[in-house]
């Protein structure tokens, strides 16, 4: 226990400040985490996945309706939330900006998947990765992998793998974010980034990040209005 030690992952960290436009018009009244599905908010099935491997601290990111959050601390009382007030303006790296000292032994997720495979969250991880699942074409966001290594993101390709934003960093990952991070924050046009453009576009020669397999159907990733009728029947118009 005492070698496995620095590979305990001490957080989670669920990104879910946005406003979820290509939901609507669910999410007018609704943040996209807690869309129901099956009955239950979507980032639930997260949340128990966390509880589950004995995770200890969960930090949840919030913005648009961000009160409706509380709900959840009811079933999960120890999360903690940080505010996001910039979410209508900047992309998501002003969420990662609020908790960019918190990356370290962490997962960061974001809110908009539907996990089916709980044991995609681990109680240790040994080195900081995306989750994919290899698929022979997709039109959707992609890793770049070359020697084992991800080294980048792409819309659209084949023979590869589909990403999903379930990434873990470590210790020393989240030291570099910490200070990447503004980096590119604060130059012209970055506020407009995604937060993997750190360590995928910009600074990937700083990283060392492996691909982490999945199988299809572990995660589903809830985007559009169709894709959550596709998934809950309930959400079909008569």
């Amino acid at each position: 226990l005492d070698a496995l030690a620095p590979y305990k992952v001490k957080r989670a960290v669920i990104l879910a400040a946005g406003f979820g436009s290509r939901l609507m018009p669910i999410t007018l009244n609704t943040p996209k985490a807690l869309i129901r599905i099956h009955g239950r908010p979507m980032i639930e099935t997260m949340l128990d996945a966390i509880v589950a491997a004995g995770i200890p601290e969960i930090i949840i990111v919030r913005g648009y309706l961000g009160e409706q959050f509380d709900v959840l601390l009811k079933k999960y009382p120890m999360i903690r939330f940080v505010q996001n007030p910039d979410y209508k303006e900047m992309n998501n790296i002003s969420s990662a900006m609020k908790v960019r000292d918190l990356f370290g032994n962490a997962y960061v997720l974001d809110s908009d998947l539907y996990l089916c495979n709980p044991e995609l969250i681990r109680p240790y991880e040994y080195s900081a990765s995306y989750v994919g699942v290899h698929m022979d074409q997709t039109d959707d966001w992609r890793l770049v992998v070359k020697n084992g290594l991800v080294t980048g993101m792409k819309i659209g390709g084949k023979d590869c793998y589909h990403m999903y934003d379930i990434t873990y960093w470590t210790e020393e990952d989240g030291k570099k974010m910490e200070q990447l991070l503004p980096l590119l924050f604060n130059t012209p046009g970055g506020k407009q980034c995604y937060w993997d453009d750190v360590p995928l576009t910009h600074y990937n020669d700083q990283f060392h990040i492996e691909p982490r397999p999945c199988k299809e159907g572990d995660i589903i990733e809830i985007d559009t209005l169709s894709e959550l009728m596709q998934l809950d029947p309930v959400y079909k118009m008569p």
